[in-house]
């Protein structure tokens, strides 16, 4: 198919433009969505999961920008399915040009141009219009490269496409070491748009846990993380908290909901809103909820490990004791919430507003601060020795106490509470 984009004057009418994004970070995501919002372009399809391919294509995006950064594998696929469905839409690949082994991967899938991954607003902006007006392939190496994906592997084999359905994927590693531009880390959170996590509507009505049925990893850790979670409550002689409303809601069904709210991007579905309810002890692990609400709900002791909640509200909610062990809570609103002695090992809080909430005693192991506000955040008592992308700016701006631990290099503040 070709993409009718340009006005007679030779310009991009962005208007009509729909982008394509795949990154499994939040930061670059979010970097996109502001840089195109500004053109006020007809549509930006974001998603992390590369299954979402196949029904993104369908909605006709103009050109797609494709960010490996993290996960390969993931990416690959992601574009393999996008050419199943076109196979001359421009794609620009983020990365390094002088990447041969990224490059070895990608160029034989077909690949308009390379974009530098620490790129401004105007720059993409610019890339992106050079690809769609004059889009010309990148030459294929003359050999191409044995890997990953070509070399045997026991279960399963290469994915394969088959028009409306989405191939199966092995697990995938959700790592990502992409550092957010200086804006990020001065902003004050935000929120993902509805299209950043997409199930199709079969899967959402079909499976009430929805994790995404490949990743058997994901669906592993998560039982892990909730036995260790039992065993620790159970050595302090405590059970988990049943909030009064977890037994009158069918939680499951909402959630489900949800996801077609977010596929459909309000169309169908419903959005999920929790507000001033008390789940205390409710199971929500590994469930999508991308925006949804938990304004001043009360999430005591509950178990929402390796959970999707990007951009959700919890201003003022009561996360204590709460299992958030590997949850992405990219750009989500935390401001004034409490989450004394939760467990946030391995969580993703990239970009999100923590402005006066509560961590003391959290366990933040692995936990990713990268660009998050933590204005007023009280973490005394508490021990980040062991997280990831926290900076002295963002350090100077909380609450701390003697008992507080930092990685190394960083210092508290002049003035301990």
């Amino acid at each position: 198919m070709r993409h009718p984009t340009m006005l007679h004057s030779g310009d991009i009418d962005w208007k009509t433009v729909r982008v394509l994004l795949f990154s499994r970070d939040d930061g670059f995501r979010f970097l996109v969505r502001q840089t195109f919002r500004k053109l006020n372009v007809r549509e930006i399809l974001s998603t992390s999961v590369s299954a979402d391919a196949t029904p993104m294509m369908g909605q006709g995006p103009d050109i797609a920008l494709l960010d490996p950064e993290g996960d390969l594998d993931m990416a690959q696929a992601f574009l393999q399915r996008v050419r199943a469905a076109d196979a001359d839409m421009p794609v620009l690949l983020i990365g390094a040009s002088s990447d041969k082994e990224m490059l070895g991967r990608f160029l034989p899938l077909g690949l308009e141009g390379v974009v530098p991954r620490r790129v401004s607003g105007h720059e993409l902006t610019h890339r992106v219009s050079s690809a769609m007006k004059n889009p010309s392939r990148l030459p294929v190496p003359a050999v191409k490269p044995v890997t990953a994906l070509d070399r045997p592997v026991a279960p399963p084999p290469v994915p394969t496409v088959v028009a409306g359905h989405a191939a199966t994927l092995a697990p995938l590693s959700r790592s990502s070491s992409y550092v957010p531009p200086p804006p990020l880390s001065t902003r004050t959170g935000g929120r993902l748009d509805d299209g950043d996590i997409l199930e199709t509507p079969a899967q959402a009505k079909r499976d009430y846990s929805l994790i995404d049925e490949a990743d058997d990893e994901a669906r592993r850790l998560a039982e892990k993380r909730k036995k260790r979670w039992l065993e620790e409550l159970a050595r302090e002689g405590k059970a988990p908290k049943k909030g009064k409303d977890v037994a009158t809601l069918d939680v499951s069904a909402i959630v489900a909901a949800h996801a077609l709210w977010l596929h459909s991007q309000g169309a169908e579905g419903q959005r999920a809103v929790f507000n001033q309810m008390d789940l205390g002890g409710a199971d929500l692990s590994g469930a999508i909820l991308a925006n949804a609400s938990f304004r001043e709900v009360d999430l005591s002791d509950a178990f929402m490990a390796e959970s999707r909640l990007d951009g959700a509200d919890f201003r003022y909610a009561v996360l204590g004791a709460a299992q958030l062990g590997g949850a992405n809570l990219g750009v989500a609103q935390l401001r004034h919430a409490d989450m004394r002695l939760a467990n946030l090992e391995g969580a993703q809080l990239r970009g999100a507003d923590l402005s006066g909430a509560r961590l003391s005693g959290a366990k933040l192991d692995g936990a990713d601060f990268a660009g998050a506000t933590l204005m007023g955040c009280d973490l005394s008592r508490t021990d980040l020795s062991k997280v990831e992308n926290l900076t002295q700016g963002q350090v100077g701006k909380t609450l701390c106490s003697l008992e507080t631990r930092l990685p190394p290099g960083l210092s508290r503040p002049v003035k301990d509470c």
